[in-house]
């Protein structure tokens, strides 16, 4: 009888491991799967809409001024400074990664330790600052943490390492950007230039320099601001000059006008002001009015976009989305998720359960408004739909964990809307989904 138990126990355990083997040869692999929260939830952020305040500003036009002045401030603040800005801390935090860890290059291959110090070297850190000079983008233009536009990654082995992750991308510049110049590569190639928002490295090519004349006419006091993306920018005498996107801010020539006024360079380099025109129905006078429905109108062109790191290939990632989302209304934004879960009034939401923050964030949360965050994520609160929170965020991906703790990620890699547990529909005994409400720690209204 115990030989008989014992061959039953035996076989038993060779089944469930056969199971456990079988299985996943036989359930369909994630990345060949739809989350269902984009298959049953409308993306369409109108659809989220409470038809009795969809057309009430959400902050007063008092308020707005206010909110617009500061905006313009952070805009024109690297022309504003004789000395590095107080928000570039750490210019050269690039190096200390280099040096403290493996870093892949193109090929995903181990960077040559040669070659990093090269291009250290080129970056010249022991004669920062060697520049006071202030510029202005000439087009679109991708900020680099060292000068070089070759990516450098974290061990692309790693869950949520290797492309699109650029450890060097900082983020992207839009056209006509204010910059305040610093530094200088040592080869002359590449300035170190400072936003309000962010800094870092660009070829000197991407910019024209600007004197005192170019930077009274430039700030009009009346902008246009636009409200489509990939607009084409062209100058009166029919040239192209730029692509702009939402979020991007253009003086105009005076109230009320569809004209405005853009940077090319001279043959010295020197900045110069020519007349353009932006295409109807793609820009309207800056700020817009803060409605939900004027904000749901242009989130929803950003709605199915690709998720890009740092926008380095023209798109956008959590946080650009949220800046960009917000700056035609006037309010300025930090371009880092985590700094952007610190403005207006914070609500730290990390010691509830999972289901009490969404039940708070249902409670308290300012439909349009109201921003939710987690570790290195930011999401907007768009309002209620069946007892759940509904959320807009440019989501790369959700993690998973296997039955014997392999981590990797489910990717989605576009803007959405979904719930707080996208891909709850997929954790299985093989397979976790993490849940974005697990994580979330905080959400912050904006303006009250």
């Amino acid at each position: 009888m115990q030989t008989i138990m014992t061959f039953r126990r035996g076989f038993g355990l060779l089944l469930l491991v056969a199971l456990l083997l079988a299985t996943p040869a036989c359930a369909p692999r994630l990345v060949d799967t739809t989350v269902a929260d984009l298959q049953r939830l409308p993306q369409d952020p109108a659809a989220y809409l409470d038809p009795s305040t969809a057309d009430r500003p959400l902050f007063s036009e008092v308020v707005q001024r206010e909110l617009a002045v500061e905006l313009l401030d952070h805009f024109f603040a690297p022309w504003q400074t004789n000395v590095p800005l107080d928000s570039t801390r750490q210019p050269f935090w690039a190096v200390d990664w280099l040096r403290s860890q493996a870093v892949f290059g193109i090929n995903l291959r181990p960077a040559a330790a040669i070659k990093l110090e090269a291009l250290i070297a080129r970056a010249a850190p022991e004669s920062y600052p060697s520049l006071d000079r202030k510029a202005i983008t000439l087009r679109r233009c991708n900020l680099r943490a060292l000068p070089t536009t070759q990516p450098l990654f974290s061990d692309p082995d790693r869950p949520g390492e290797g492309f699109p992750f650029d450890g060097l991308q900082h983020s992207a510049l839009a056209a006509n950007t204010p910059l305040h110049v610093t530094h200088r590569s040592s080869d002359g190639a590449w300035v170190f230039v400072e936003t309000a928002q962010v800094y870092g490295w660009l070829p000197v090519a991407e910019l024209a320099w600007v004197d005192a004349e170019f930077m009274r006419r430039f700030a009009t006091g009346d902008y246009l601001t636009v409200t489509a993306d990939r607009v084409a920018v062209v100058d009166v005498a029919g040239t192209y000059r730029f692509s702009a996107d939402i979020g991007c801010l253009l003086p105009a020539t005076g109230p009320e006008s569809l004209e405005i006024l853009i940077a090319v360079a001279d043959a010295q380099q020197q900045a110069q002001l020519v007349t353009a025109q932006l295409p109807v129905g793609q820009s309207e006078s800056f700020p817009l009015s803060p409605t939900p429905r004027r904000l749901a109108t242009l989130a929803a062109g950003m709605v199915g976009q690709p998720y890009d790191w740092g926008g380095q290939l023209g798109h956008r990632d959590c946080s650009a989305t949220i800046q960009d989302l917000f700056a035609p209304f006037g309010l300025w934004l930090p371009r880092n998720s985590s700094k952007q879960a610190e403005q207006g009034r914070v609500v730290p939401l990390a010691e509830l359960t999972p289901a009490q923050r969404e039940q708070r964030l249902l409670a308290e949360g300012i439909p349009s408004l109201t921003l939710v965050a987690l570790p290195g994520h930011i999401m907007l609160y768009l309002g209620e739909a069946d007892g759940r929170a509904i959320l807009l965020h440019t989501l790369w991906g959700l993690r998973t964990t296997t039955l014997f703790g392999r981590e990797g990620r489910w990717r989605v890699g576009r803007t959405v809307i979904t719930t707080l547990e996208p891909g709850r529909e997929a954790s299985s005994l093989l397979k976790s989904v993490s849940r974005l409400r697990d994580r979330v720690s905080s959400m912050n209204l904006l303006v009250e």
